[in-house]
């Protein structure tokens, strides 16, 4: 009897396969000789080119932000590839990757509220112009609540409260500021290291305001176990071409750079339980006013998350004015990490290289740029909430405010 196929020599394209049936007798004394013992024939004659197939769509994941609009995600993984001259959507083209905006809503219900201040002198400024729309939400029974951005108080003469929260009593009309400022405090279980550009072309402004935005977000995360740790990194860059070379290692005879005399970078802070107080944060942070060595700052990142946990989501925020020293080395560190962890990008000032940074961006990139044009513009809460919001997906309950202050301006 003839045993079982072979499998055959090609998947595609062409192959043979084979089988055989084995001989019991011989023949003898002149008898017939046995019929065929091999036998092959053609196989898989179809072509070899084949688009891939992908997976069913991943059930919708849970949001990004808990106000502010967030984005759910979905997928579809490659089950079986291409083959031949067959192709295969993109990994983050709308076939296979897909976003839904979710919790379209203000932030106001988790404000960390400070005391409130009654404005007088700008009551004749039309209220309707003082907040972006989106952000209204009851604050009790009796108020309105807005955020002084887009079209700010300074565009109507009171630019003192300019970044400021602001609310207004429905029944008497009466508009009060928080004069520090309104926070969210983020509780989410994240390991966060924030990358602090520190290089010469943000000017003494831009550094002083600089360390307000850093100071805010880390003094507004809740750090614990359960909670976040954060890692802070103060980086710059070289002076010299040489400390360049060696830090990059683009000389393999300098040896081991200095990470903060040779390439100026150092850590503020290393994940820990351990918070910083803000005095402590601004003695600690010194302006090192050189290059910016972006390519480094970022594989120092990756190598801080090692040390983050396994069950905490691990996210990197880039504060950053100036164009890299090498794009292509920032543009491979960058990818390297991207891999590890979700990367949000803060540019700041004019001249911050913001085509670069979309391009490097996690996705969706409008959850992942954070966009600042101007320099006083950091020191407003509204841009420590706008990365907290974009970074926490759980924020801290509402904190009851203070009584509010009669204060004419």
């Amino acid at each position: 009897e003839w045993e079982g196929w072979s499998g055959c020599s090609a998947e595609c394209g062409g192959g043979v396969r084979e089988r055989m049936r084995p001989v019991h007798r011989e023949m003898q004394y002149g008898g017939q000789p046995c019929d065929d013992t091999e036998e092959t024939e053609s196989c898989n004659s179809q072509s070899c080119n084949k688009e891939c197939e992908l997976a069913d769509w991943t059930d919708w994941g849970s949001c990004t932000q808990a106000c502010w609009t967030g984005t759910n995600r979905r997928d579809r993984a490659v089950e079986h590839p291409a083959r031949g001259t067959g192709s295969c959507p993109e990994p983050a083209g709308d076939h296979r990757l897909q976003f839904r905006n979710c919790n379209d809503k203000p932030c106001s219900e988790f404000y960390q509220q400070g005391t409130l201040h009654h404005v007088t002198s700008c009551s004749q400024c039309s209220y309707d112009k003082f907040c972006d729309s989106k952000v209204w939400a009851a604050n009790g029974p009796d108020a309105e609540a807005g955020y002084a951005s887009g079209n700010s108080l300074s565009d109507w003469g009171c630019g003192q409260w300019k970044g400021q929260k602001i609310v207004r009593n429905s029944k008497s009309g009466a508009i009060y500021v928080v004069e520090e400022g309104v926070f969210l405090k983020c509780a989410s279980k994240i390991d966060m290291v924030v990358l602090m550009d520190g290089s010469g072309s943000l000017g003494a402004e831009g550094w002083e305001k600089s360390k307000t935005l850093v100071t805010n977000l880390i003094s507004h995360l809740k750090e614990g176990d359960d909670t976040v740790r954060v890692a802070l990194q103060l980086f710059s860059g070289p002076t010299t071409w040489d400390n360049y070379y060696k830090c990059t290692g683009a000389s393999p005879t300098a040896g081991a750079p200095d990470l903060e005399k040779d390439c100026g970078i150092r850590w503020i802070k290393h994940f820990s339980n351990n918070t910083m107080s803000v005095p402590m944060l601004k003695t600690a942070l010194q302006w090192p006013s050189a290059t910016t060595l972006t390519s480094v700052a970022l594989a120092e990142a990756q190598a801080e998350l090692m040390y983050g946990r396994e069950d905490a989501a691990s996210i990197v925020v880039v504060i950053t004015d100036g164009k890299p020293m090498s794009q292509d080395r920032t543009v491979q560190a960058a990818h390297a990490l991207m891999a590890k962890a979700r990367i949000i990008w803060v540019p700041i000032g004019p001249g911050a290289p913001v085509e670069l940074v979309e391009e490097l961006a996690s996705f969706p990139k409008h959850e992942n740029v954070i966009r600042v044009d101007d320099f006083a513009k950091l020191a407003w809460p509204y841009f420590a909430n706008k990365i907290i919001a974009q970074t926490c997906p759980v924020l801290a309950p509402k904190i009851e405010r203070m009584p509010a202050v009669a204060m004419p301006i």
